[in-house]
């Protein structure tokens, strides 16, 4: 009796040990456990700044790639793209710039620029839709992780925005009002692109567009008389300068007066109120020109010529001699260029009036006259949100620019235009759809 009662107590004292044993064991490694919890935790948190400094860096990129200006004249504008990508990654996540020199992609995209880091590389040297940003990696040093083994955690994290690249425009020839349009027995010939129209479209049995494609948002009344075929139904398309910031910068421009009768004609850019070319050849030097009233007349005789390089003209409203924005449904300054002269305009290579030639402000309800035989040499947007282009005689105006008016309307025999379209000669719209996709 006495034997088995000294044997259970000696079984109770060995239990007692083997669970101090299993309690220590236990809690070292809970200790681990939650050690490596924190660890983990921090190392998280910190792939999630990361991640967000990608995101952020590659949305910065493409958002600058084609914003040309300043120190980038042509896109694609790769500095000035990695040197946003490298901001955005600092000031999200605090990356040296000399951290960038080491860093490695395996994944990059196709094309590195001359010099620069891997982790910032584009899908083309010439016409990139794709910006890969990927954050230098990062070492955490563990806390607690170390009594596990594990004395660092290497973060790191990239991303891929992706853009249409714009640059060209919907449209040659854009007639963006409600309509209807009656085109009568005029020739519409647009080549290098296709024509839109919002509305429904008329024409006579003479009557002709031929296109690189017709898009209609309402009906046409001869579906025979347009080559290619009128998809009609078609989406209305909104103004596809919408973009664009009217009025533009004037700074440095003052009130001109133009002397026509000097010899040679020779106008600068300023302010002006319409004034008349007859009979002689006036050459605009380059920059912007402003008329705030009046009408641009060039109605006369084949010896009659309006011509410059890097030019754009501006017609708006104003208020006395105060040049402004014209108000809603506003007639402002215009343009009559009838008879037989000729006018060969090119816009600006560079700058916010860059690829625009003739542009009349938003709310501007005044038209172009194009009459007669006038012929056109024009290389560079007319923009008419508002307006109508009025072409009536038997004239044949041509224009190396694409057109973007709110009516076109056709009067008399033979009239007719021939738009010749071409991207790099016109404004360039800014890309569309960036958007994270990787």
């Amino acid at each position: 009796m006495v034997l088995t009662r000294l044997a259970r107590r000696r079984a109770a004292e060995d239990e007692r040990g083997a669970v101090a044993i299993l309690v220590a064991v236990l809690a070292v490694s809970l200790f681990l456990i939650a050690a490596l919890v924190v660890d983990l935790g921090l190392a998280r948190d910190n792939r999630r700044q990361s991640q967000n400094a990608a995101d952020a860096s590659a949305l910065a990129a493409g958002n600058v790639l084609y914003l040309t200006g300043g120190a980038c004249s042509t896109a694609p504008c790769f500095t000035q793209a990695i040197d946003a990508a490298k901001s955005y990654a600092e000031v999200n996540y605090g990356v040296a710039t000399s951290a960038w020199s080491a860093c490695t992609d395996a994944s990059k995209l196709s094309y590195v620029p001359t010099g620069q880091s891997p982790c910032i590389s584009f899908d083309s040297a010439t016409a990139p839709k794709h910006v890969r940003v990927k954050i230098p990696d990062r070492s955490i040093d563990t806390t607690f992780g170390t009594f596990a083994g594990v004395e660092n955690i290497s973060i790191g994290a990239a991303a891929r925005a992706s853009l249409q690249t714009g640059g060209v425009l919907p449209c040659g020839l854009c007639v963006i009002g409600p309509g209807p349009h009656d085109l009568q027995n005029g020739d519409t010939t647009v080549t290098g692109a296709g024509a839109h129209f919002n509305g429904s479209v008329s024409v006579g049995p003479n009557g002709l567009v031929s296109t690189g494609g017709n898009t209609v948002q309402g009906t046409v009344n001869r579906p025979g008389n347009f080559t290619p075929a009128a998809i009609t139904g078609s989406p209305q398309i909104p103004d596809p300068l919408a973009e664009l910031a009217l009025p533009p910068s004037m700074v440095g421009l003052s009130a001109q007066t133009a002397n026509t009768s000097a010899t040679p004609c020779v106008l600068q850019p300023g302010i002006y109120v319409g004034f008349q070319i007859r009979a002689k050849t006036c050459t605009m030097n380059p920059g912007l020109y402003v008329f705030r009233s009046g009408t641009l007349d060039l109605a006369s005789n084949p010896s009659t010529r309006l011509q410059g390089t890097g030019v754009t003209l501006y017609f708006t409203c104003s208020t006395g001699t105060t040049v402004r924005a014209c108000n809603a449904n506003e007639s402002g300054a215009t343009m009559d260029f009838s008879g037989n002269g000729s006018l060969a305009l090119t816009g600006p290579t560079s700058g916010e009036l860059k690829g625009l030639s003739i542009v009349y402000d938003r709310n501007n309800t005044s038209g172009l006259r194009l009459t007669g035989n006038g012929v056109t040499g024009t290389s560079g947007t007319i923009y008419m949100a508002n307006g109508l282009l009025d072409i009536r005689g038997n004239g044949c105006s041509t224009a190396y620019s694409a057109v973007i008016v709110k009516s076109l309307a056709y009067s008399g025999t033979n009239s007719c235009l021939n738009v010749n379209y071409n991207s790099g000669q016109n404004y360039q719209p800014l890309p569309a759809g960036l958007h994270l996709s990787r």
